[in-house]
């Protein structure tokens, strides 16, 4: 069996130094996805913004405008070209596994048109209650598009062979969940919004909409899942990305 993990940065979120844990009156980091081709499909961990935003008048980007945030996305950077220079057809996609729901990871859904949405149920439930998808700004007009949805309860092996498992890291928002890759190089561990870059680790800010109790247990789980030759991607880590924002190929 090959399996390959390819890493994508779909535009970049700006923001007050404070708002990402970081120095600096204002930062800008990286907003990445994750493409993993498995024998048995494609799979995708999260999907980046929605491609509406490469138009700076597309109306929720101005909302964030008011808020002292911002995103930047040009055509280049859109799921749907990274997919394509990866020569993979969007429409092909088979699962697209979504950390969380925020409009930065479930955005790209609408470019997936076949793809199967597997999601931990408690976030899927979040998304449609009012008062919760409210406090965590969880927006349906982002995911809530007609897919097929597998629900999860926990813990699940997208693959059935052991290769690539849902991980809940629940927290940041009530159902995220992590994702572990396994390979002949190793175990990377793509963490989404769990931690949002490596200084995290030590510091353990969160945002200040999260439930902070539950965010220190899960990253202390996904902590301890470490080996040696495990490479752990935080979610929005400027440091884990150069000038060719793509991970090296993963195989087994």
């Amino acid at each position: 069996m090959t399996l390959r993990l390819f890493g994508c940065v779909c535009g970049q979120f700006h923001s007050p130094g404070a708002g990402m844990g970081m120095a600096g009156d204002r930062v800008s980091v990286p907003i990445p996805f994750y493409v993993i081709e498995h024998p048995d499909g494609v799979a995708l961990f999260d999907c980046g913004l929605p491609a509406a935003m490469c138009d700076r008048e597309e109306s929720y980007l101005k909302a964030l405008q008011t808020q002292d945030l911002d995103v930047s996305l040009t055509p280049e950077e859109t799921l749907t070209a990274h997919l394509e220079r990866l020569d993979i057809d969007p429409a092909r996609v088979r699962y697209a596994v979504i950390s969380h729901l925020h409009f930065d990871h479930a955005g790209g859904l609408r470019e997936l048109p076949n793809a199967t949405v597997v999601v931990q149920r408690r976030e899927w439930d979040a998304g449609f209650e009012r008062e919760t998808s409210n406090k965590y700004g969880l927006r349906k007009r982002y995911f809530d598009l007609g897919h097929q949805v597998r629900l999860l309860d926990g813990e699940d092996d997208l693959f059935g062979d052991g290769s690539v498992t849902c991980i809940p890291s629940y927290g940041h928002t009530p159902g995220h969940q992590s994702l572990r890759v396994r390979s002949g190089q190793g175990d990377h561990l793509l963490v989404g919004d769990a931690c949002y870059h490596c200084g995290v680790v030590e510091s353990r800010w969160f945002a200040d909409h999260a439930d902070h109790v539950a965010m220190n247990r899960s990253l202390d789980a996904l902590l301890a899942l470490r080996a040696p030759e495990t490479v752990m991607v935080f979610g929005h880590d400027p440091a884990q990305w150069g000038d060719a924002p793509v991970l090296p190929a993963a195989r087994a």
